[in-house]
């Protein structure tokens, strides 16, 4: 209880100096989830929205480039065509552009951006998910947005695919932010016109 209180009068002093910040906003929507509370507070910890210089390069870039693992085969950890985990496939991409990332779903989440409301994420950002799986971790999953209402991820049981945005279990219960961390932005939000309901399969 103690703890929980502590975050609260956190956010309530965040909020006072700047109503934008999403991290206050995440918690103010688990107040009744101590588990979460704290998985939050413990990534707060550790940093988040920083910076990430992604030079000249640009989101269809990096969109054309992840494509090209398609069909890849899921291995946890694992960072080539061999086999890839879900921040691999972001990891590997990055590398193949001449930036570096970390590698890892909760580390790559502390960088960017943080976009909270699932109607503005564009294509080119990345979309983090929590309690996919067993861990006291917070992030639990990665994707990269592309176009036409889906992203790109590994699946550990199908590998390196693309899926539809707008599976309600996985968005509903699992969705926590999505990051922007490159400058330019579309006019125009991504589009979420796929019908077609996708489990994730998460690392």
């Amino acid at each position: 209880m103690k703890k929980i209180l502590t975050l609260v009068l956190w956010m309530v002093c965040v909020e006072r100096s700047s109503a934008q910040d999403a991290l206050s906003v995440l918690l103010a929507q688990h107040l009744n989830d101590s588990l979460m509370l704290e998985r939050i507070d413990q990534f707060r910890k550790g940093g988040y929205a920083k910076s990430f210089d992604c030079g000249t390069r640009t989101r269809e870039e990096f969109i054309a480039k992840a494509k090209t693992y398609l069909g890849t085969p899921y291995q946890y950890g694992g960072t080539t065509t061999q086999g890839m985990d879900c921040s691999g496939l972001i990891f590997r991409t990055f590398r193949d552009l001449g930036l570096q990332a970390p590698h890892g779903a909760q580390a790559l989440a502390r960088f960017g951006q943080i976009v909270l409301d699932r109607d503005e994420l564009m294509p080119g950002d990345v979309i983090f998910f929590s309690r996919t799986y067993p861990t006291s971790k917070l992030v639990t999953h990665a994707a990269f947005v592309i176009e036409d209402g889906q992203m790109i991820h590994a699946s550990t049981s199908k590998g390196v695919q693309i899926v539809p945005m707008d599976d309600p279990y996985y968005w509903n219960e699992h969705y926590l932010f999505g990051t922007r961390i490159f400058g330019v932005i579309p006019e125009v939000p991504i589009p979420k016109d796929a019908d077609t309901p996708v489990r994730l399969n998460e690392d």
